[in-house]
């Protein structure tokens, strides 16, 4: 009856708590529920950093060099820094945190812009690295401590050793030591005591009685995870499909650094690419202005000869006149540049193809961009080294060998194959059945302290040290085994796949190696038909000028014209052939995988250096950077590269000097960044 009036009572408790709680909540008006949310938006801990930045001064000469700018009446010449290309390739080596491309990858996808942090964040992955595949070899330290105050009732006397309300104080503790080797055998050591005070009536001892006793056990698989090579492969706790023993993670480390190489080397071409992008828009520049200035004075002595001479007509004068323009609007694209892609890796040949758009500005911005400076700080870029000419020679089997075997895509694809190997290897292990043969050895003592084997029983001392010891087998089997045939027929199929593409790898670099020894031949051919164009260009244009200073009653400036536009055409032709040349000789370079050697730059790997330690002790994939102080951004060169008569191919890579280039070194140093990169510089 009670509980039957409780229930209404209960009911109206909880309505009216459910009503004052509806009721408590009150409507926020618009403009009061922004105050708010504005409020706590600029609210922050003082421990908190804030992501709004503050710019508290902007440097002088900020603002991009501009058209406009140039033709302003307050303009003047901007200070001009003459950069060679080892310069350029040191400054950039020198701020290479982030592998920048000539694309937009950067701002579009930052997760997948390679850095120089990429090889040792894999080094110290916690759970694909090295070390956390070593991890698994690790002896491992389990203890326990604790202390129970038990107080019971028992409805059995028997199960309380006597006693219907049992109290006990007990304090145990437990320790054990366990490794596991690469065979797979697990080794543990245990040692367990306990200290037992209670009120039973059947015990031996009166007071607290101390059980300790010492374990020590083995497990040595038979069948399934047994021996070095499967533990090292997949781990000693690896599932069929999942393998993160030593040596696949070894193997992704240096995948890892195969893909800071590439990306490196793709960074280090588009550098030049920039570089001589920029040096033709210079040429380019000066050979637009010297058209439109000879235009000019064409249309000055056509318009003094206006009506005076057979051949000046009005017709003709304005027809000087548009030329000029023309040329002053070539003029000033040349100068300021046009937002079109440049020449950077992978636009129709690995190392780039040169595209020849032009535009001092733009491709000086390009150039900074890539080179990891301020985009404006008030200087223009200037090159100052220039495009060889010099012929090449070469041997086509000895360049097809270098790009089989020195083509980084090539290197990271076979270790790629040689780990789908090694997990083919690994998943026909799980095929077999676990059998485990086990054993265990135990010493147990009783006393009345701890670590004492002896006790009182009828008044006659009595050792208490036994001896247990238990060898046996245990066994798994999973009937059908379709997981683990699953496993084997998947790593098959990896490997079947990864051995089609690095077939199909080795065909691209022989194509990309024969394009390029193609282009350079092209180039050079080329280069020595436009040279003879301009030469023929200009002693047109030499001629026609000559005559039409002469005080002639006819002269035909529609020749003369004409001339001005072919000799601009000839000269333009020219440079782009020069710079085209010079890209094909590093684009041969970078097919054949030498172009890091070109550079002279060499990366060392602590992890690399003994290849024949399976299980390494340690140490991360490090690339140091020695405190170095950059070089003058004045117009001193560090190396002048030497044009000789011929190159040899044969036995190095693609370019040569009388002077050995700054030496590139990446070693071990005082300073340990991952992944950094320095220019050494030889006196």
């Amino acid at each position: 009856m009670a509980r039957k009036h409780a229930k209404p009572w209960i009911f109206a408790l909880l309505t009216v708590i459910a009503v004052g709680g509806c009721a408590s909540k009150v409507k926020i008006a618009d403009s009061s529920l922004q105050r708010i949310l504005s409020s706590q938006a600029v609210k922050r801990d003082s421990g908190q950093r804030t992501t709004q930045t503050t710019i508290t001064s902007i440097p002088e000469g900020s603002q991009p060099f501009t058209v406009t700018g140039s033709q302003s009446a307050n303009w003047k010449p901007p200070q001009r820094w003459s950069l060679t290309i080892d310069e350029a390739v040191q400054i950039a080596l020198s701020n290479s945190t982030v592998l920048r491309d000539l694309g937009a990858r950067v701002i579009q996808t930052p997760g997948l812009t390679p850095t120089i942090y990429g090889p040792a964040i894999q080094a110290t992955n916690p759970t694909g690295g090295v070390e956390a595949a070593l991890s698994a070899f690790d002896a491992q330290v389990d203890g326990e401590l604790v202390y129970e105050d038990n107080d019971r009732v028992l409805n059995n006397e028997f199960i309380g050793g006597g006693v219907n309300f049992y109290r006990q104080q007990l304090t145990s503790f437990e320790n054990s030591l366990s490794k596991r080797t690469a065979l797979g055998t697990q080794y543990t050591l245990r040692h367990i005591w306990e200290g037992d005070l209670n009120n039973a009536d059947r015990n031996l001892l009166p007071g607290r009685a101390w059980a300790w006793n010492f374990e020590a056990e083995v497990s040595q698989p038979l069948l399934q995870g047994r021996g070095a090579d499967f533990n090292r492969i997949a781990g000693p706790n690896s599932i069929p499909g999942t393998y993160s023993g030593v040596v696949i993670a070894r193997l992704n480390a240096d995948v890892t650094v195969t893909q800071l190489e590439i990306a490196l080397r793709d960074f280090l071409t588009d550098v030049e690419n920039a570089y001589w992008d920029l040096h033709f828009a210079y040429q380019d520049l000066e050979i637009k202005k010297s058209a439109r200035d000879r235009s000019l004075n064409t249309y000055q002595l056509l318009k003094a000869r206006e009506g005076l001479l057979m051949g000046a007509e009005k017709d003709k004068v304005a027809q000087a006149r548009e030329q000029y323009f023309r040329f002053e609007q070539d003029v000033q694209d040349a100068l300021a540049g046009r937002l079109v892609t440049g020449t950077r890796a992978f636009n129709g040949s690995a190392g780039g193809t040169f595209q020849g758009v032009g535009g001092v500005y733009v491709s000086e911005r390009r150039l900074r961009m890539i080179m990891g400076l301020p985009i404006n700080d008030g200087r223009l870029i200037n090159p100052s080294s220039g495009p060889s000419l010099a012929p090449i020679a070469y041997d086509w089997d000895d360049l097809v060998t270098k790009g089989l075997t020195r083509r980084t895509e090539l290197r990271k694809q076979r270790l790629i194959v040689d780990k789908s190997l090694h997990e083919l290897n690994a998943s026909r292990n799980f095929l077999l059945p676990r059998l485990d043969i086990v054993g265990r050895y135990r010493f147990r003592a009783l006393g009345d302290g701890l670590y004492d084997h002896r006790v009182d029983f009828n008044g006659d001392p009595v050792g208490t040290g036994t001896h247990e010891w238990m060898a046996g087998l245990s066994y798994n089997y999973a009937v059908g085994m379709r997981q683990a045939n699953s496993a084997v027929r998947n790593a098959q199929l990896t490997l079947s796949r990864e051995r089609a593409m690095l077939g199909e790898l080795e065909r691209q670099v022989v194509f990309g190696v024969s394009n390029a020894v193609a282009e350079t031949d092209r180039a050079f051919s080329i280069l020595r038909t436009a040279l003879n164009r301009e030469d023929a260009a200009r002693e047109q244009y030499d001629i026609l000028s000559g005559q039409a200073q002469e005080a002639a009653r006819q002269f035909d400036f529609n020749s003369l014209l004409d001339s001005e536009r072919r000799l601009a055409d000839a000269s333009n032709a020219v440079a782009r052939a020069q710079v085209q040349y010079a890209l094909s000789v590093k684009n041969l370079n970078f097919e054949t995988g030498t172009l890091m050697e070109f550079y002279n730059i060499h990366m060392s790997d602590r992890m690399n250096e003994d290849r024949n330690v399976i299980l390494p002790t340690g140490g991360t994939p490090t690339i140091s950077v020695p405190t170095q102080e950059l070089i003058s951004t004045e117009s001193g060169e560090v190396s002048v590269l030497q044009t000789p008569d011929s190159i040899d191919l044969g036995n190095g890579a693609v370019g040569s000097g009388d002077t050995p280039d700054p030496q590139l070194k990446l070693e071990q140093g005082e300073q340990v960044v991952p992944g950094s990169i320095i220019w050494e510089e030889n006196q």
